[in-house]
């Protein structure tokens, strides 16, 4: 690939000068710095020579110099099977609007290597459509191992965990129902059934993390069920746990159809209890459930303080829900709620005033097809 020197409209600075300025940009420099770095740089045409690339570029994508790729089938097959339709859908999409695009995916080697890569990249369009494309081509495999090892290891713990979790609960549960302890014994008991209890969550919510992680969305096995029941079922086993908050329900309408009924159950599960763990102690979490024709919505309101515009646009972000972590979980719920609800098709709104609270509401498409 040909280099040249481009100027910005900036001068050189002057000796004696300080500060940053822009300045000559010298792209021999750059490429080596890229270059260094293991990052690839490439340019698409619409017409004409198709890929020009550099020398870093052609070795992660391992293609020769002069090797001919078009954007068709045959191209795609370097790509992995499971991400292969989503990067069909990337170049497509780049080549049918401008602006800027990346993606991750996997590539599979002439050697029958698996390689991660990072795509970065700008579409330019004229008067005719699409003209051009640009950007760099990194290897992540590295990053993307070590990241799947941590997501592995944290499902084989919660999958360990789960076990011992299981015994202590079913002895603390055991102890209590016989109703041979003395006082002290029976509130001892109680303390270890919530304890395990919230740690359990807890494990679920890591689990459901890195299931989402791994496999990009959470599977769906949908059957029928009425959401008003589901609801009530999980709001009873909600009061006997948090005995003191008063959580009130109403339904309206038809509220059957096709959902994974046990998704949905922790959907509702961990917007009360977001709402009971943020909320006003001395008011009721409010939960209606409505039928809206083709679709149902659920909606969960309690008394608290205004949440701003700013914190409500990174409630369901995982790296910042957990710094609202609570001692009955890691601050996931959301998140957790949040790819249940696209999984199933739906949408998910919050809104946060002084005079009405803190209001999710979530709409859900009627019936659903399972998902692997």
């Amino acid at each position: 690939m040909q280099h040249t020197r481009q100027q910005t409209m900036s001068p050189r600075p002057t000796a004696g000068g300080s500060g940053v300025q822009a300045s000559l940009i010298d792209l021999d420099v750059v490429g080596r710095v890229l270059a260094a770095a293991d990052v690839g740089v490439w340019q698409f045409f619409a017409a004409g020579p198709r890929l020009l690339a550099s020398s870093t570029a052609l070795a992660i994508l391992g293609l020769e110099d002069g090797e001919a790729l078009e954007p068709d089938e045959r191209a795609l097959d370097r790509v992995h099977p499971a991400d292969r339709e989503r990067v069909a859908d990337e170049l497509a999409r780049s080549r049918s609007e401008a602006g800027p695009f990346s993606f991750e995916a996997r590539v599979i080697t002439g050697a029958g290597e698996t390689l991660w890569l990072d795509v970065h990249g700008t579409s330019v369009h004229g008067a005719a459509g699409f003209e051009h494309a640009c950007g760099t081509v990194q290897n992540v495999t590295g990053r993307k191992e070590q990241e799947l090892f941590r997501e592995l290891l944290l499902v084989t713990l919660g999958h360990d965990l789960r076990n011992p979790l299981t015994a202590i609960q079913i002895g603390a549960g055991l102890l209590l129902r016989r109703g041979q302890l003395g006082e002290n014994d029976s509130n001892t008991a109680q303390r270890v059934l919530a304890s395990a209890g919230r740690i359990s969550a807890m494990v679920e919510q890591l689990l459901d993390f890195t299931r989402i992680r791994v496999g990009g969305s959470v599977p769906c096995a949908c059957r029928p069920g009425n959401l008003g029941v589901l609801a009530a079922k999980a709001i009873d086993e909600l009061e006997s746990e948090h005995p003191r908050r008063p959580i009130e329900l109403s339904t309206e309408g038809d509220l059957e159809g096709s959902w994974d009924v046990d998704r949905l159950d922790q959907m509702v599960r961990n917007l009360v209890s977001n709402a009971i763990a943020h909320g006003d102690v001395d008011s009721p979490v409010a939960i209606r459930v409505a039928d809206r024709g083709r679709d149902v919505e659920v909606m969960v309101q309690n008394v608290s303080r205004p949440v701003h515009a700013g914190e409500t646009e990174g409630m369901f972000d995982p790296r910042r829900s957990t710094q609202s972590a609570t001692p009955s979980g890691l601050g996931l719920g959301l998140f957790v709620v949040h790819e249940i609800v696209r999984a199933h098709g739906g949408t998910m709104r919050v809104a946060s005033s002084p005079e009405d609270g803190t209001r999710f509401s979530v709409v859900l498409p009627r019936h659903v097809e399972s998902t692997s």
